[in-house]
């Protein structure tokens, strides 16, 4: 049942994984703490869903209150599961745009992973496609581009999407709208519908960038669309489009 949940989120479906995950505990009749790691998983997926559904303090406090019965684990399984419990808190401190606590959420947990012997791959890709968001979100544009540039080649599928749009959005905040709107425009790999808008908003905001305003109003109405029919009220794509289509149309009416 699990991985169907994580189904779900990867399609997009953050209402019906929500209810999954709350009725898979219910169902188990234990609490989410260190006792019962399947558990655990499922509270864990339950904030990501409310994240994604555009409540970022709900899935934080979740989180916290999950890492709170985490607390010196009883084995190397619950501190590895720890650790990925710890890369959803760092999201949600981005969405709460509490970027540099999230960039240190990422480097800690990081950190940590080195000193496993056999770390999660998955659990790495997912800490540096957040540190990725951080360090955009506190306008390091830079250092985001090499770190995404660096974990590009290691990643596949919706995380390689992800890391394509991080690049493009670190490449559009240093300036380089011809740079940025090349990477947008390569063949994006397959994405359920969590990735609705995501390389577009990259494409139309370089299009904006280049003075391009008619294309980038055309792409950002799109992207909006999309957004709108594809994923959950709330979601911080959605409010993004919006924000950039109304400077695309504030600024065509300064220009005519």
């Amino acid at each position: 049942m699990l991985r169907g949940i994580s189904e779900l989120l990867r399609a997009g479906r953050a209402e019906e994984a929500e209810a999954q995950a709350r009725t898979f505990q219910g169902a188990a009749g234990r609490a989410s703490g260190r006792g019962d790691l399947t558990n655990v998983t499922a509270a864990m997926l339950a904030g990501r869903a409310v994240l994604a559904q555009g409540r970022p303090a709900q899935a934080l406090c979740e989180l916290d209150g999950l890492l709170a019965e985490l607390a010196e684990p009883p084995s190397m399984r619950h501190y590895a599961t720890s650790l990925a419990v710890r890369v959803n808190r760092a999201l949600a401190l981005c969405h709460l745009e509490r970027p540099s606590e999230a960039e240190t959420e990422c480097r800690d947990v990081l950190n940590a992973l080195a000193r496993i012997t056999q770390p999660s791959v998955k659990v790495e890709l997912a800490a540096l496609l957040c540190l990725v968001h951080a360090l955009n979100d506190q306008g390091r544009h830079e250092a985001a581009e090499t770190i995404a540039r660096g974990t590009l080649s290691r990643a596949e599928g919706e995380a390689a999407m992800a890391l394509s749009c991080g690049l493009v959005r670190s490449l559009n905040g240093q300036g380089r709208h011809e740079e940025a709107l090349a990477e947008a425009r390569k063949p994006a790999p397959e994405h359920g519908r969590g990735g609705a808008g995501a390389v577009g908003l990259g494409a139309a905001t370089a299009l904006h960038g280049l003075g391009r305003r008619t294309e980038a109003e055309a792409e950002a109405r799109q992207v909006l669309a999309d957004c709108e029919q594809f994923l959950p009220p709330g979601h911080r794509r959605t409010q993004q489009t919006r924000e950039l289509l109304a400077r695309i149309t504030s600024d065509k009416l300064n220009t005519e």
